[in-house]
């Protein structure tokens, strides 16, 4: 009677274990599902991996960013020197593939850490003290850095501009005009002034000398020989 009871409860097992050892990941209209070797890489390794280096760290991109000009006067590094650490010690610690390639990832996303880090931390600092931007000094940034360095007239004269170029590429023109017009007619005027030409000009500025890595033509396959296999799907529009 016990040999009996034992297949029912065999059989129940088994679905569930053919469901294991499976990692999926994507974006977009493309994803993919993979059959993992538990004794190479276990779930949590395929994360890490995935989201530290497959790709660079979603939070990394917007870590201590101001979204709005109250936030301008009580900016503090401090979220972004917390992220920077814990982010590389992870990168130190984690468990990698072995190889050349594995190895080089780590490097470039320590150095895609560091840049984006420093970056992030420069707005911060600059807007207490716009005269740090001399110390991380471009030729092509120069007006920029010469407007929020100078009087109220050279800051407004630098957003009209730059809001007359934004205008050339912006799909609703109008629509740029008409914030514009409001926030100048605000008695908040010079710090959206400020806040304007920090972010969308001498940061967009600032951003093209920045690391950032791209090698999606190598990752992807890479990372694909972790598998046993992988199935792809493709979403339809």
């Amino acid at each position: 009677m016990k040999h009996i009871l034992l297949f029912p409860l065999l059989f129940s097992i088994l679905p569930a274990f053919s469901q294991q050892n499976i990692f999926k990941w994507g974006e977009g209209l493309t994803y993919y599902t993979g059959k993992f070797d538990p004794k190479k890489f276990n779930e949590k390794e395929l994360d890490t991996i995935y989201n530290y280096l497959y790709n660079c760290h979603f939070e990394m991109m917007t870590v201590g960013n101001i979204w709005k000009i109250e936030q301008m006067d009580t900016a503090t590094t401090k979220s972004i020197d917390l992220y920077y650490t814990k982010t590389l010690h992870i990168l130190e610690t984690m468990r990698i593939p072995p190889g050349l390639f594995w190895d080089s990832l780590r490097i470039y996303r320590k150095k895609e850490l560091f840049e984006v880090c420093q970056h992030n931390r420069l707005y911060i600092l600059a807007l207490k003290d716009p005269s740090v931007m001399y110390d991380y000094y471009h030729d092509e940034c120069s007006q920029e850095i010469k407007a929020l360095n100078g009087d109220s007239t050279q800051l407004l004269q630098a957003w009209f501009e730059l809001k007359e170029k934004q205008k050339l590429t912006n799909c609703c023109p109008e629509n740029l005009e008409k914030r514009y017009q409001a926030e100048y007619s605000s008695k908040n005027r010079l710090k959206y002034a400020r806040y304007e030409l920090m972010t969308y000009g001498w940061g967009n500025c600032m951003n093209q000398f920045v690391y950032y890595h791209s090698d999606d033509q190598r990752i992807q396959p890479e990372f694909e020989k972790l598998f046993l296999h992988v199935d792809r799907e493709d979403e339809k529009e």
